[in-house]
């Protein structure tokens, strides 16, 4: 995971691109547009189903120059329904460089405002999935890199049409073979279709034998024939429709799940009786700062995937430094501590790709070392939830228990009152247990400090290393956090002001004199954390009865999600986490591959007590 790719070597005719390594041209040379529209749109029928869809899922064997994808966000765009959402998954195992892209883009009179959201996310060349967005369309893009049968094995989720398109079989084989096509097949369901323009005998035979129907019509432009298909599965079974989600809590969590939801059609109502970020959430000074290990590959997919989710959401409400969400783009991490340091430096040795570049190397000094997070932001948390609130449905109301039937979930409240949904998210934080099923994270207080003191080292980005600190703000830093465990403990106190302020003597000479700095002010939130320090993402079952064999088929069958335990880092799993359950909950390609979602799953700690 988060392999290096080997970037494609291109030679360019007129704007048009060949591969070197595959002696083959990317699209037709007399109308690409045209055959996009009639192999692969038209064959799969998706002008009239974009339009009966409310949400609707693509697969494709080869991304190429992207021109499949932005000639069916057009189609998109033009048919589908009002609150459709797409999810348009892609396997590429050679991805061109931006440059690149983009010239072959704009050869194919691609809109530049399309090509510049395409690039302003566009991931770096390592292997694993990673998403883009386009949040006005209602439209996910997940790149598979690496290539296409392993990769597609890891993908969860169910495909409603494929574009199989990719170099000529003749030429790049391992695109086209049964184990392909066996993948393909896992992710088809009954009345999955697939366009493709090729109509090689191997090919035909490969694809029947992996459960499509295949039937050869009549060719785009020069070419005889081409093939299109259907999957041939039994009928899928029935199961009732998921209209209405309950959110149980108003932080970073909820808010995350309430909008990802919203965006695949759901009617969500958010559930806390306190409010909109009144608990944790409430962090006036949070950092999204991916924590990276030189030898575990998995952590890093997983924070790469989290920055650019959070990063992809924060784009979408157009956060920016004026808005007073946003309070330090960037985050310098140091080496303070004997254990950072080790961390810190052997990140240092490697290279930054294989954690997808988050890092930059400063100083490689071993006793200090010292990395830049480029993507690493500085946030007013609480304002960050309220925006996300706006136009969300929030009720002040307690729930006290949640159980679950075949029917969906039901929710009592504290008055006495019980409601039904389709299925409910629980996003508590540190709040009580509702349901037997729920983990239960350990609770971890922790303090802020604001103080009013010039500190000219800090700049313009954040600091961390032992404690954190964010750039000035109306003539004031937020200096944190304490970390206590006694919950004893709770609130604000004095001791714990000057603990963040001799912790962070490193970060400004200011700081070096405790007592002559003014604090103006401190905040006190309790933090919810499992002792893997991963969250809990995923299905549960909510019901005291279930036995161990029923737990392997919570995740196929309950109504009951949970996403909790992020701890520290509710900027980077909240967002992420709140992709994963949504596309779970609908079925649809999920944003993260099978080894990474397991490894948070709820059921991880059932499954360490059987």
């Amino acid at each position: 995971m988060l392999n290096r790719l080997t970037p494609v070597h291109l030679q360019w005719d007129n704007d048009r691109p060949r591969s070197l390594e595959y002696q083959d041209i990317y699209f037709s040379a007399d109308d690409p547009r045209g055959e996009v529209e009639t192999v692969f749109i038209d064959a799969n029928e998706l002008p009239a189903r974009f339009r009966r869809a409310r949400r609707f899922a693509i697969g494709e064997t080869g991304f190429g120059t992207g021109l499949n994808f932005f000639l069916t966000l057009a189609t998109w765009r033009r048919h589908a329904r009002d609150g459709a959402f797409l999810s348009y998954l892609s396997a590429e195992a050679h991805p061109l460089a931006p440059a690149d892209l983009q010239r072959a883009l704009q050869a194919q009179g691609i809109p530049e405002t399309d090509i510049a959201s395409l690039l302003a996310q566009y991931p770096p060349a390592v292997s694993g999935l990673h998403r883009i967005y386009f949040p006005d369309d209602r439209v996910v893009l997940t790149l598979v890199y690496g290539d296409a049968a392993p990769e597609f094995a890891r993908v969860r989720g169910t495909v409603d049409a494929w574009f199989l398109d990719g170099f000529a079989p003749s030429r790049n084989p391992a695109l086209w073979n049964i184990a392909v096509f066996r993948q393909m097949a896992r992710l088809s369901h009954a009345g999955t279709t697939l366009g493709t323009f090729t109509a090689a005998a191997q090919v035909r035979r490969d694809l029947t034998e992996a459960g499509f129907e295949v039937a050869r019509v009549r060719g785009f432009g020069g070419k005889r024939e081409r093939l299109m298909g259907r999957f041939r599965a039994a009928q899928d079974s029935l199961t009732e429709p998921v209209e209405r989600v309950a959110v149980i809590g108003a932080g970073i969590a909820g808010l995350s799940t309430a909008l990802a939801l919203r965006n695949r059609g759901a009617s969500v109502t958010v559930l806390d009786p306190q409010g909109v970020a009144a608990r944790t959430s409430g962090n006036p000074a949070a950092l999204l700062s991916p924590h990276l290990s030189a030898g575990d590959a998995m952590r890093n997919a997983l924070a790469l995937a989290g920055v650019r989710a959070t990063r992809a959401l924060l784009g979408s409400l157009r956060v920016d430094t004026a808005g007073g969400v946003l309070r330090a783009e960037g985050v310098e991490h140091q080496g303070i501590t004997r254990h950072a340091a080790r961390r810190l430096a052997r990140l240092a040795a490697v290279d930054p790709q294989l954690a997808g570049n988050l890092y930059e190397v400063v100083r490689a000094d071993p006793k200090r070392p010292t990395l830049r997070y480029p993507l690493g932001i500085g946030v007013d948390l609480g304002a960050l939830c309220r925006q996300l609130a706006h136009d969300l449905q929030v009720r002040h109301r307690r729930v006290v228990a949640v159980h679950s039937d075949e029917r969906g979930a039901l929710l009592d409240y504290g008055d006495g009152t019980r409601d039904r949904f389709d299925a409910t998210v629980i996003a508590t934080g540190a709040g009580s247990p509702l349901c037997p099923g729920q983990p239960r994270p350990l609770h971890v207080g922790g303090q802020l400090t604001r103080i009013r003191c010039a500190l000219p080292s800090i700049g313009r980005v954040a600091r961390t290393g032992k404690g954190y600190c964010l750039p000035e703000h109306e003539g004031q830093h937020w200096l944190g956090a304490t970390f206590r465990r006694d919950s004893a403990h709770s609130g604000i106190h004095d001791l714990d002001n000057i603990e963040n302020l001799r912790q962070l003597r490193w970060a400004d000479p200011a700081l070096e004199a405790v007592e002559r700095v003014t604090v103006s002010g401190a905040w006190y939130g309790t933090r919810a954390a499992f002792r893997d320090r991963l969250p809990a993402i995923g299905a549960i079952l909510a019901n005291p009865a279930a036995e161990t064999t029923a737990r392997r088929a919570a995740p196929q069958t309950s109504r009951v999600f949970v996403l909790l335990g992020l701890g520290s880092r509710g900027l980077l799993y909240a967002p992420l986490g709140a992709e994963l359950i949504a596309d779970r909950m609908f079925g649809l390609p999920e944003p993260l591959p099978e080894p990474l979602s397991e490894r948070l799953s709820p059921l991880r700690f059932s499954a360490r007590e059987s």
